[in-house]
Parts: structure tokens; C-alpha cells; sequence
């Protein structure tokens, strides 16, 4: 009997302890989490397709982020050897995704052109140019700064030449010390990219005969 009452005694506890510890975590309320995207930002024609005899037909990607980036979490850096995952602030979709449709967007008004085709296409959509990026960084620091670092290369769209390749490093001070304002800085920094590139674009023409 003695025995029986104190198995009791302990279910009694054990469902004491289980309650308590619910009530107090229904007492903090989980924070919502936000959701964030890239915005293209319009540009003027560069010069050398502006008045072009028939629109450009580019092709983008592939795009490459590290695994690192490759997340729903926004990345932050605060120190060089440190990242942080802000688990109530995420990208609103794949964020690979969301930097091509943000390129292309940024390129189309840049270059004067409606057909940019995002990588892989098909044969009978094949670009007469090739533009390649790949990221080192996509991160920073909330206040302070938005990094963008890689490498872009720019093809030939049939013979797969390389016309043209370069290093990029771009930095974006955000407005203030949110999220909302980190990623707008991030926009601002894609939108300098995406004039770097169409500039070159504008510049060479497709084919690998004429390449030294």
C-alpha cells in the first residue's frame, strides 16, 4: 500500500513539473518571424546598347552561393572567423532564386532588353552572352555594412569562350541597424553589381574569333 502511494506521489509530481513548465512557456510568446526579399532597383541604358540594332539575348548563371549562405536564415559576420543565423529574420523564398530574379530584372533595364534567361535553358533559348556569378560572400554586419564579394565571368553563349572575367567587392553602409535595412543595403549592392556587369556586356561582342 505504502509503495502504491508513493508511485502516486511521483506520477503527481511528474504531472506538477510537466504543467508548470508549459505555463511558463506559454507565458513567452515565440516571436513571429519576418520575412525579407531582394528588390531590383531601375537603371539607365548603358551606353553601347541603347540604341542597339536588336535587343541582346543574355543568359544568367549559373549562380553560386557557399553553403553557408545557402540558407533560409539571413547570415551575418560579425567577426571574420564568426557568422550569425538570425533564426526570426529569413529570406521570403531561396535566396539563389531570388538573386537571379533581381539580376535579371537589374540587367533587362541596364541593357534595353526583355530576353534574359535564367540558367539552365533550353537549346532553342540559347543566350548569344553568358554572365556566371559566384559568391564569397553575401553577409556583413546589421549597421554597419552589406558585403558582397565573388567573381563574375562573361561567355560566349554559343562557344562557351571566356570574353571577359573579374573580381568584384562591393560595400553597402544600411540606413540603420534592422534587418529591413541590412537587406536593402544588400539591394543596393546587387544593383552596383549588376551595373558592372552590363557595362562589360555592353562592351564586347559574342563570338570567340575576335578574342585574343
Amino acid at each position: 500500500m505504502r509503495k502504491q502511494n508513493m508511485n502516486r506521489y511521483r506520477i503527481w509530481t511528474m504531472v506538477a513539473l510537466l504543467l508548470l513548465t508549459g505555463g511558463c512557456s506559454l507565458g513567452k510568446p515565440t516571436r513571429p518571424s519576418e520575412f525579407y526579399v531582394l528588390s531590383a532597383e531601375a537603371g539607365t541604358p548603358v551606353a553601347g546598347r541603347a540604341h542597339a540594332a536588336k535587343p541582346l539575348a543574355l543568359g544568367l548563371g549559373p549562380i553560386e552561393l557557399p553553403d553557408i549562405l545557402d540558407r533560409p536564415q539571413i547570415v551575418t559576420r560579425p567577426q571574420p572567423n564568426r557568422i550569425t543565423l538570425a533564426e526570426y529574420d529569413r529570406w521570403g523564398g531561396d535566396l539563389r532564386r531570388d538573386l537571379a530574379r533581381v539580376l535579371s530584372q537589374n540587367l533587362m533595364s541596364r541593357l534595353d532588353t526583355d530576353s534574359v534567361v535564367l540558367y539552365p535553358w533550353s537549346v532553342s533559348d540559347q543566350p548569344e552572352l553568358q554572365v556566371s556569378i559566384r559568391f564569397f560572400r553575401f553577409d556583413g554586419e546589421l549597421g554597419k555594412a552589406a558585403r558582397l564579394e565573388g567573381v563574375w565571368r562573361l561567355l560566349d553563349g554559343r562557344d562557351g569562350c571566356e570574353l571577359a572575367a573579374r573580381r568584384f567587392r562591393i560595400e553597402e553602409r544600411p540606413a540603420g541597424g534592422s534587418y529591413e535595412d541590412f537587406v536593402a543595403a544588400m539591394s543596393h549592392g546587387v544593383a552596383r553589381l549588376s551595373q558592372e556587369i552590363a557595362e562589360r556586356v555592353a562592351a564586347v561582342e559574342p563570338g570567340c574569333a575576335a578574342q585574343p
